[in-house]
């Protein structure tokens, strides 16, 4: 016999109330912060509804702007002058909420933002790297996909966690997280993943968490992952929520950190890393006025520098012109990266013991060799020459 309605919001209701009491007690484990942002540059006109944010070389950051806008995505620097357009040709901006960057450089744009909950033509896009593109132009992949969970369009107030704002990559996986629109509010996040290749996909519901008991606190409106260190940043209008250390693709059984920021701007829209402990991120403008570009710092993993670190780092020989050669004594497993003077991540590969790198490629001048496990951090200067 089908139920009536007044039974399925029950239900939807104490579904919803079981999970926030369970990511509750997950949540009161979060470490607490507080952290300031620092106004950047104020966003170039054509972005006065910036809704996404990619990182790529130095001081190039690529955007786009929400539903109902052009079909471009767009290049500016930290001083808000208008570098570079690209018209992606053959999809419409339904609703783009969030860029995604992949370990290869792909890029996927969020088609995918959803108020209402009754959208049923999700997609997101997949392109080259901007930089890689020749001309003003370029075609999309279409990943097309439902959600699994999803059989109303709408559904029931109460059940309304369809809106995806935010999305990540990660080891041959896109993964999306709702922005809660529920009412009753619940606060939670839903994360599904998604394959990475064009096609018709069903996301499959894999986690969900509690992010927050207001709107301000519990709506997520941008994510982005650390490809270096694995760490993953959820963004709400009011704070940060980090996620690490966590095992295999299940992000929310990993060590939380919150952020709260000590004063918001505006409506915060996206968020991405610039380096391990550096993010950027957009707000949305209002009355055809642009929004800013915010810094935000984060505390940086202990790093030791001092006379004893030749006894645990190694590298030989230094200054080098080719091969270099990296021993440590270093007591747990880590990635080994190197970074150039403007902050540029150039090589990032698994870390044990010992390796020898033919560092040909690079320019000369200084780096930074760090060796980087989840709660140390060791580093030493690299002259090529």
């Amino acid at each position: 016999m089908k139920k009536p309605l007044s039974t399925f919001l029950l239900f939807a209701v104490m579904a919803a109330l079981t999970l926030q009491c369970k990511s509750q007690q997950q949540k009161n484990a979060a470490e607490q912060f507080s952290i300031d942002l620092r106004e950047v540059c104020q966003l170039p006109d054509a972005l006065i509804e910036s809704s996404g944010i990619a990182i790529e070389g130095s001081n190039r950051i690529w955007s786009h702007e929400d539903s109902g806008n052009s079909n471009e995505i767009y290049c500016f620097d930290t001083t808000g002058t208008l570098l570079r357009t690209i018209e992606i040709t053959n999809v419409q901006n339904i609703d783009w909420e969030d860029l995604a960057v992949d370990n290869e450089e792909t890029w996927y744009i969020n088609d995918a933002g959803n108020n209402n909950n009754n959208r049923n033509d999700l997609a997101i896009y997949k392109i080259p790297a901007p930089e890689t593109i020749t001309g003003n132009t370029v075609t999309a992949g279409i990943i097309s996909f439902t959600l699994e969970d999803q059989n109303a369009f709408p559904p029931p107030s109460a059940n309304r966690n369809f809106d995806i704002e935010a999305i990540v990559w990660h080891a041959d996986s896109l993964f999306l997280f709702t922005k809660d629109r529920s009412n009753p509010f619940t606060g939670i996040t839903k994360m599904y993943v998604l394959p990475d290749s064009p096609g018709n996909h069903t996301a499959r519901l894999a986690d969900s968490y509690f992010i927050g008991i207001t709107i301000e606190t519990g709506r997520i409106t941008s994510a982005d992952i650390n490809h270096h260190t694995g760490e993953l940043i959820l963004l709400t209008n009011a704070k940060l929520i980090s996620f690490s250390g966590y095992p295999g693709k299940r992000f929310f059984d990993g060590e939380v950190k919150e952020y709260e920021f000590t004063s918001t701007p505006g409506q915060n829209e996206s968020i991405a890393f610039v380096s391990n402990s550096k993010l950027y991120m957009t707000e949305e403008g209002s009355n055809n006025t642009a929004g800013w570009l915010y810094e935000i710092k984060l505390p940086e993993t202990q790093v030791i520098e001092n006379p004893a670190v030749q006894t645990v780092l190694n590298i030989f020989p230094n200054p080098v012109t080719d091969k270099v050669k990296i021993t440590c004594s270093f007591p747990q497993a880590a990635s080994l990266e190197i970074i150039n003077a403007e902050g540029r991540l150039m090589k990032n590969i698994p870390f044990n013991k010992e390796t020898t790198l033919d560092i040909g490629f690079l320019k000369p001048g200084v780096y930074v060799v760090s060796l980087i496990s989840e709660k140390l951090k060791v580093s030493q200067r690299l002259i090529k020459l």
